[in-house]
């Protein structure tokens, strides 16, 4: 290939792969955040829905109690991954402050959350896990992934499907918290393939000029 023929090759080829990578992820946005949009529900038979994007969507809450004894405030949320996308990343955010060293989430296939929460068994979870100032900026859904106490592990990214997560600290006063839910496209091997035969091509055609 020419210096000239690789140059317009660089300058068609290109912005056609990013065009294509830019319609498979679009921008995120903020799913939910208590400061706003009031608390999450406390049951986890009636969940809040908060609507995934293509991208990050952020979820902000506080957890707690007033004092021992009093009841804890848990959150409850559903989600979906549309098809054709996966949950590919969890990050916890700044901003995250356990009131005990460490904050608890976990998450079940389904719309509702059917786990009790006095349960001393992981049994009925995809998986749980217990996070920390330490893991702000990470990304906590390998964690999860682990089958532990009863929970049934999976293996990341989550696929496409309905899902609950449950959040909560029992220690006295405020725990606030966010995280970052990332959801990418799944390639699909046919276009995929379509598009690297349509550089190859392209390739070929400049080439030969």
């Amino acid at each position: 290939m020419t210096p000239t023929s690789f140059s317009l090759f660089r300058r068609i080829a290109l912005p056609v792969g990013l065009l294509a990578m830019a319609a498979a992820a679009q921008a995120g946005g903020v799913g939910w955040d208590e400061s706003v949009n009031g608390d999450l529900s406390g049951d986890g038979l009636s969940p809040t829905f908060v609507n995934l994007l293509a991208g990050d969507t952020t979820v902000r809450g506080v957890t707690g109690r007033a004092e021992f004894g009093s009841p804890v405030d848990r959150d409850y949320f559903t989600v979906v991954v549309p098809a054709g996308f996966e949950l590919s990343a969890l990050i916890v955010l700044p901003g995250t402050v356990p009131l005990v060293n460490v904050g608890f989430i976990a998450v079940m296939n389904g719309n509702t959350f059917t786990v009790p929460p006095d349960t001393q068994s992981a049994a009925g979870l995809l998986g749980f896990a217990l996070y920390s100032e330490n893991d702000i900026g990470n990304d906590i859904l390998p964690a999860m992934a682990i089958p532990a106490l009863g929970s049934s592990g999976f293996t990341p990214p989550l696929p496409a499907g309905n899902y609950a997560f449950w959040v909560q600290e029992t220690g006295v006063g405020v725990a606030p918290y966010g995280f970052s839910f990332a959801v990418t496209a799944v390639p699909e091997p046919a276009t995929a393939l379509s598009m690297l035969a349509g550089l190859a091509l392209l390739a070929g055609a400049l080439k030969r000029r």
